[in-house]
């Protein structure tokens, strides 16, 4: 019967450990193929959301990245994620299914997924479709503890505890990024065509970002009370001067209203300059697509932070 291995992730960037487990599993479980499947650039976007910095590489990159790893003939990249919004694991395999009906489909994870194993298994019937490969570097303690778990146990012969593969305990994306942006060497968590590609970017290309503007970055928002005068009017805040004009989508209107709610406000004029290069996102969960991002599905203009942006490096350059 045909095999196949599915490993689904980030892959922000690919690392040496992505590679060692995949091409491990194919060898272990005799596999046809081993598929990287990375996820979508709305759905890592939302797993980004808080850090920092908006530290996300593109789904043409990461595409790109993982095809530099596939040197043998069973690796492949499977690229059904790219474009959508949700998280996919189910759906996912199912279109796999779909392609290769007489395959069998081992989705691999590491043992500390196995809280998300139990809820597939419980809400939607995981195990009695498709096959699990466990890494672990403690095989009888994780062999115990599916054995004694009352929904994992009765499917022991669906899943199978593979030793981790020496050399890529402690190598995740995540650190690869910590090194890059504090200036460290990262390229031994990569492998060599990864780290070629990886290292045309700078932390520049990463920047620190504002996701919303509310609490501290409150100020930045329309609706912050403050008067402006604006065609010989008074109003108490941008949004009062913004519905004047009936709402109207004229971002010159609106450039010029957030020009007078700055420069004659100086103190919030120090503020927005204060935010130094950062990105501003005016993240909004109402679909609003022209002024801000929707934070969930990703769409959106972001023009009142890009407004917002022009003003601060109008002033920053005086």
């Amino acid at each position: 019967m045909m095999r196949i291995i599915v490993m689904g992730g980030s892959f922000n960037p690919p690392t040496k450990a992505h590679y060692r487990l995949i091409k491990n599993a194919v060898e272990a479980l005799d596999a046809n193929r081993g598929l990287f499947v990375p996820v979508s650039d709305a759905y890592l976007k939302r797993k980004m959301r808080g850090s920092e910095r908006m530290f996300v590489l593109s789904p043409e990159t990461r595409v790109k990245m993982l095809r530099s790893m596939c040197d043998d003939p069973h690796l492949d990249v499977c690229e059904k994620e790219i474009g959508t919004i949700e998280a996919r694991t189910m759906p996912t395999l199912d279109e796999l299914q779909s392609d290769y009906p007489e395959a069998e489909l081992y989705f691999l994870m590491g043992a500390d997924k196995l809280d998300l194993l139990r809820h597939l298994t419980e809400k939607r019937d995981f195990l009695n479709r498709y096959k699990v490969a466990v890494f672990s570097r403690e095989e009888a303690s994780i062999e115990d503890e599916i054995t004694t778990d009352k929904i994992l146990n009765p499917h022991l012969d669906r899943i199978v505890v593979l030793p981790q593969p020496k050399g890529v305990d402690g190598i995740s994306s995540s650190l690869v990024r910590e090194r890059m942006l504090a200036g460290e060497e990262y390229q031994d968590l990569l492998c060599p065509a990864v780290s070629e590609i990886f290292g045309r970017f700078t932390p520049a290309d990463f920047p620190e970002v504002i996701w919303k503007f509310k609490d501290d970055y409150s100020f930045l928002a329309n609706s912050f009370p403050c008067r402006i005068v604006w065609n010989g009017q008074i109003y108490n805040s941008a949004d009062a001067a913004y519905k004047q004009c009936s709402k109207t989508d004229d971002p010159e209107i609106m450039e010029s209203i957030l020009e007078a709610k700055f420069s004659q406000n100086p103190n919030l004029m120090k503020k927005l300059s204060q935010t130094g290069n950062k990105l501003l996102l005016n993240g909004t969960n109402n679909k609003g697509y022209f002024w801000g991002i929707d934070v969930y599905s990703w769409h959106g203009e972001n023009m009142l932070g890009k407004i917002l942006m022009k003003i601060r490096e109008k002033e920053t350059t005086k």
